[in-house]
């Protein structure tokens, strides 16, 4: 979907302390072999900082930076991988009353590691549709410091961080504009994170943990010697978004000069889901996932934030945001840099703070 006059005014972020892994190891929590074979150095971890609270935080920053007020913004979406609050409680709307108290919508998007750019794309639909609308902010969080969660071993080769993301779209103007947006579904392929779970009653509620492994197991059981369709299916949808997107944005695939992704801390395991889409692993950011870790649905937005404020930016970069999430659902999106954001560039690069209160 081409989306004519869609900025990026500015993003934010928030990044909790991090914890080393090699002191991970020494305490018992996870394997030395794991560390050395999976990359990870430091993982972000908010204890008992809420992933709403990061989220807050986030959109503070970024609302901050845009320059726009409140009342310029008609949207608030709130995407997350993990629980995030009570049960009956509307996280999107408690980051609203906390950041613009204004009445507008606030919903949030469930959809795993791919729920910050699917909400971007509902984002951009809904400023699309009406021309009285001007602007929305997007948000993105996660703290999988649960009693649920080993953040250590829950999710295959990951180790599971918590932080808080956010950018806040404008028709108006923006560092970047944002050229095109797509998502493309593979339901056939949703056991890979349901295995042989039953539906009912939800395993939270059963007191069960988090074990994205497991699910990946029965999922090999389920379909035996068709596992391997996943990969090449993946490949070829992933192939086929990206050039999509990149059409759309009237550019070519060897035109992107970073993509963002999901938390990596190899270029071995980002070139394989890279490569089968023509992309090299050196358009991503492993080095700067190897001291954060695998932060659910912010992972994106963090990227985002961590490129704007590092001076890497420059006009006519062409960014590719890509993830993929429970569905399987793939998203990708096409910015295109028009002036390094000099109200991100002011702060540090990593600035464990730069989210704070």
């Amino acid at each position: 979907m081409r989306t004519p006059g869609i900025f990026l005014a500015a993003t934010g972020a928030y990044l909790p302390e991090r914890t080393s892994v090699e002191d991970a190891v020494r305490r018992g929590w996870y394997e030395r072999e794991r560390m050395e074979s999976c990359g990870w150095r430091n993982v972000a971890v908010a204890d008992g900082i809420s992933a709403p609270d990061m989220a807050v935080a986030a959109v503070r920053q970024a609302v901050a930076r845009s320059g726009l007020s409140r009342d310029d913004i008609d949207l608030l979406v709130h995407s997350c991988a993990y629980h995030q609050g009570p049960d009956g409680w509307s996280a999107p709307h408690y980051i609203l009353r906390a950041t613009l108290g204004t009445p507008v919508p606030a919903l949030t998007v469930e959809q795993g590691c791919n729920a910050f750019l699917a909400a971007l794309e509902m984002a951009t639909q809904y400023l699309l549709c009406a021309p009285t609308r001007s602007g929305a902010v997007v948000s993105a969080a996660d703290n999988f410091g649960a009693p649920s969660v080993d953040r250590w071993h829950a999710h295959r080769d990951s180790v599971l961080a918590d932080a808080g993301a956010a950018v806040v779209l404008s028709k108006r103007s923006g560092w970047a504009e944002l050229r095109a947006v797509e998502s493309v579904s593979l339901p056939q392929f949703e056991i890979l994170n349901r295995g042989h779970a039953p539906i009912f009653p939800p395993a939270l509620t059963l007191g069960k943990k988090l074990d994205m492994n497991e699910h990946l197991e029965a999922m090999v059981a389920e379909l035996g010697p068709r596992a391997s369709e996943i990969v090449e299916e993946y490949g070829a949808s992933g192939t086929k978004l990206v050039e999509q997107v990149a059409s759309e944005a009237g550019i070519t695939v060897p035109d992107l000069s970073h993509v963002l992704h999901l938390g990596a801390a190899t270029t071995d395991f980002l070139d394989s889901h890279l490569r089968p889409m023509g992309l090299d692993a050196s358009l991503g950011s492993v080095e700067f996932f190897r001291d954060v870790g695998h932060a659910g649905a912010a992972d994106v937005g963090i990227h985002l934030d961590h490129l704007a404020c590092s001076g890497r930016l420059a006009a006519g970069d062409h960014l590719l945001m890509l993830s993929a999430g429970p569905g399987l659902m793939i998203t990708a999106a096409v910015v295109t840099v028009l002036e390094t954001p000099a109200s991100h560039t002011a702060a540090p690069a990593d600035d464990e703070g730069s989210g704070a209160w």
